[in-house]
């Protein structure tokens, strides 16, 4: 697989702060190339969202250096262990945030979206209302929305319209550090050839369609990181135009030439190195 990186932050238009935390490493291992995306969201409406974000992607950006490299020595493990070990450090994070927001007599939580890439299959988990899409040949939501309006869009109370304009479209029904239990949705799939994955918060999609993400992140025209950092920059920018009030938060991984790799190459690629990214 050949694989390219970037990605966009910023606070939007009218917050000072900006509470959402991205991490984002590309890495050759025994596997061929891995690469872990993760977008937190801190919860705006509780205290110390930005810690909890930041906190959210530190633990991810270090299980990622410390456990998984051991489930890469066989592919198989990596399906067998990895939501497990996923499903353990949520509820880790969830306990220990909670705890401290509560000795400061506060709430604090996050949402999560990660995405992992290994060989030709993509894993995900997610809490709340951040998103991960996939773009090929059209654009496919992988994530649920954790929120009061999605649960009521499915139930049928809300028509599809009704949702998008419903001021409680923000009202979240579980995030990491401020709720008592954490179920996180967990999903594979294989890659095909020409992919381009986004995770991203809520920001990112408050003011844009999925057939602009589609035009924006075709993957057909994208063929090196400049352009597709220059996507990334160019699609904040005009939700910045459209007045967007949340902060925006977007990494884009775009896969090409999806191939298999021989035995004898994964020999060979018997270290884990850092990728500039």
């Amino acid at each position: 697989m050949k694989i390219m990186i970037s990605c966009c932050t910023d606070a939007g238009t009218i917050k000072a702060i900006n509470q959402d935390a991205l991490s984002v490493k590309l890495v050759n291992s025994p596997l061929g190339e891995i690469v872990l995306a993760v977008v937190c969201d801190g919860v705006g409406g509780l205290d110390f969202g930005e810690q909890a974000s930041r906190e959210t992607v530190m633990a991810f950006h270090n299980w990622f250096a410390t456990e998984f490299p051991a489930l890469t020595k066989d592919a198989a493990d990596i399906q067998k262990g990895l939501f497990s070990q996923w499903e353990k450090l949520i509820g880790q994070l969830n306990g220990r945030l909670k705890t401290f927001a509560e000795s400061q007599g506060k709430r604090m939580g996050t949402t999560l979206s990660a995405l992992l890439i290994c060989q030709e299959e993509y894993y995900l988990c997610h809490v709340g209302d951040s998103r991960i899409y996939r773009i090929d040949d059209s654009v496919h939501k992988l994530t649920v929305d954790h929120t009061l309006v999605e649960r009521e869009l499915k139930r049928g109370i809300l028509t599809a319209e009704q949702a998008r304009v419903d001021k409680r479209r923000n009202v979240l029904l579980q995030c990491i550090g401020a709720s008592s239990k954490v179920e996180p949705q967990f999903s594979q799939g294989q890659i095909q050839a020409d992919t381009t994955f986004l995770i991203s918060s809520d920001g990112f999609v408050h003011l844009i369609s999925e057939e602009e993400l589609y035009e924006y992140f075709y993957p057909g025209q994208i063929t090196d990181k400049e352009q597709l950092s220059g996507l990334c920059r160019q699609t904040v920018q005009t939700l910045m135009n459209r007045g967007e009030q949340d902060n925006i938060t977007v990494i884009a991984v775009a896969v090409k030439e999806v191939k298999s790799e021989s035995r004898k190459e994964r020999e060979y690629a018997n270290t884990w190195k850092p990728v500039p990214c």
